[in-house]
């Protein structure tokens, strides 16, 4: 898994991938500005060409992306994919960052619904940064 650097963070969303399928390559495809590509087979994210859209986590069969970005008061927004019903905005949630460690509370900033096109609805939630990093 390729993680954005911190720097990069600051300058906005960036994709994360946890996935190690080579047999799908559905973030690959719908990704318009070429920013998913294969590595041994599985999908990596170039964090320099990736503008943080959201359209690979969305389109994801496994939910094996999400999109950080560092918010610049110690704490991260979390974009991840979310079947089922929406949590309102200001509420508590548990979040699961991908590559392992336990579930972290944070609290949901927006809610983007499912798409046409689109296998899962998205939430943003706000996390501690240094909880994220672990």
């Amino acid at each position: 898994m390729k993680t954005p650097s911190p720097e990069r963070l600051k300058r906005g969303r960036a994709a994360v991938i946890g996935c190690s399928r080579t047999d799908c390559r559905i973030c690959i495809e719908v990704c318009p500005f070429l920013a998913v590509s294969a590595a041994d087979g599985a999908p990596y994210s170039d964090p320099d060409k990736c503008v943080g859209c959201g359209g690979c986590a969305a389109a994801c069969p496994d939910s094996a992306i999400r999109l950080v970005r560092d918010r610049g008061d110690g704490s991260a927004e979390l974009t991840y994919p979310f079947d089922g019903e929406l949590p309102e905005i200001g509420a508590g949630v548990t979040v699961h960052p991908l590559g392992g460690g336990g579930p972290l509370p944070a609290r949901v900033l927006q809610t983007i619904p499912l798409r046409p096109n689109t296998r899962h609805a998205l939430v943003r939630a706000a996390v501690s940064m240094s909880d994220l990093l672990k």
